[in-house]
């Protein structure tokens, strides 16, 4: 079939384009373009403010051509379009112990994380894009960490990683290396020595006097320390929380390892009956902690003050709760039990978008929650067309971020490199059945290395 030939007027408005030269240039390349249009941006600030053109180009160059609908899908061109980002999703990338001993640590991780996630899809996504991610499980060892970050960003082209994982020591110089962001729990030293970690509550870096205080509080005078063997990054954590006891007068009478299934509870009951310790301080997976407990006072112990970092879970409860009675759990957010609207969504999400978790008031399900709320917040900072440059850029505008009231508000900043300081305390009624809130918001301050 001939191809129809142009009318008159279309012609001739051809033959007068052909004239001034206009149809003989070249199209203009996609880099052609966006300079274009950054000296044109130039220009017209030049006139309204008065900021040199030359010097405002310079400055518009690093940034990708851009266009938003309002609250809709923007389009990115001029070959500045980020690894795992397109028109229409930004890929993310998960790493967490599915399996290992440090797996049961983490038994509602991935569920936090999957309705945050879609919480945010079901709301339009951030800025029109739909968020997905890809998943490793490392097991909670730091080799395999590396392997999960290398295969996430080299085979699965993620944008950035979520980490709720004990292992985040593995892939943190790979990471760091290529600038690729990085959101999650830090509970190892590696989270203050990079710039691209960030974290809404940290355990690492100085020590703090809040949790000496709180023993001290309930009467505590000697502590004897119980810490997995599993992880290298608890030794650092167990080394801060016994000079936080130090600083409140607390002696530390013995710091053992001890891991589920490997030890005897019986002897570590023993040892820790002959420490004369009247507190237990446990930095232990959640369910070891009872088998422990239940182990020394069936040798005639009965210490009045037990403080653990893990074991917030009703459903732990159900299984072991007259063992855990009376134990004490400070924790860096909002508790289940204080109620109010940032709960409310919380669950309501989790309830939504996580029906495989039959109980979502979950420690891990919760900080996973959060993690995932810090990227995303980051990924709304870093603009319509996000790089990894200016996500991490975006990351240090967040000076009052709270997780929508789930966390008291933290510059994200200071976080990366200071630990937490203001917590709550929960603790297990004398029936095992129930967490009530010990104290809502207990603060202390941050040690110096001599302290």
């Amino acid at each position: 079939m001939k191809a129809k030939r142009p009318g008159r007027a279309v012609a001739s408005a051809l033959r007068r384009r052909q004239r001034n030269g206009r149809l003989n240039r070249p199209p203009l390349r996609p880099w052609d373009r966006r300079g274009l249009v950054n000296r044109l941006a130039a220009q017209r600030l030049t006139a309204t403010v008065g900021i040199p053109a030359a010097a405002l180009s310079v400055a518009l160059a690093g940034f990708g051509a851009c266009s938003a609908t309002a609250g809709g899908a923007s389009s990115c061109t001029g070959g500045d379009t980020a690894p795992g980002v397109s028109g229409k999703e930004v890929r993310l990338g998960v790493l967490y112990p599915d399996s290992g001993p440090a797996g049961a640590a983490f038994p509602a991780a991935r569920a936090g994380i999957d309705a945050r996630i879609a919480a945010a899809n079901a709301a339009g996504g951030i800025y029109g894009r739909k968020i997905v991610y890809d998943w490793r499980d490392d097991e909670g060892i730091p080799a395999r960490n590396l392997t999960g970050s290398r295969e996430l960003v080299e085979d699965e082209n993620v944008f950035g990683l979520v980490e709720f994982t004990v292992a985040a020591e593995g892939g943190a110089a790979y990471l760091a290396d290529r600038r690729i962001p990085v959101v999650g729990l830090a509970d190892e030293s590696v989270w203050t020595r990079y710039s691209n970690m960030f974290t809404p509550a940290s355990s690492v870096g100085a020590a703090v006097d809040t949790y000496g205080g709180i023993v001290a509080r309930h009467g505590g005078t000697t502590a004897f320390l119980l810490r997995t063997g599993l992880s290298a990054g608890i030794s650092g954590a167990i080394d801060r929380v016994g000079q936080s006891l130090q600083a409140a007068g607390v002696r530390v009478v013995a710091d053992q390892a001890y891991t589920d299934g490997a030890d005897d509870p019986a002897t570590v009951a023993r040892q820790i009956i002959d420490s004369g310790a009247d507190t237990i301080v446990a930095m232990l997976a959640p369910q070891s902690l009872p088998a422990v407990l239940h182990a020394v006072r069936a040798a005639g112990g009965n210490p009045p003050v037990v403080l653990s970092f893990a074991g917030y879970d009703r459903d732990l409860l159900r299984t072991a709760g007259p063992d855990l009675a009376g134990v004490l759990l400070p924790v860096g957010y909002r508790p289940f039990e204080a109620g109010g609207a940032p709960i409310a969504r919380y669950l309501d999400a989790m309830h939504r978008y996580a029906p495989q978790v039959t109980n979502p008031a979950q420690e891990s399900g919760i900080m996973s929650y959060i993690d995932t709320d810090l990227f995303l917040r980051g990924l709304r900072a870093a603009g319509p067309c996000p790089t990894r440059a200016s996500f991490l850029a975006g990351m240090r505008t967040l000076t009052h971020y709270d997780a929508d009231g789930l966390i008291p508000p933290i510059n994200v900043v200071t976080a990366q490199r200071h630990p937490t300081s203001c917590l709550a305390v929960l603790r297990v009624n004398p029936a095992g059945n129930a967490f009530d809130v010990d104290q809502n918001n207990v603060c202390g301050h941050e040690l110096g290395p001599d302290t």
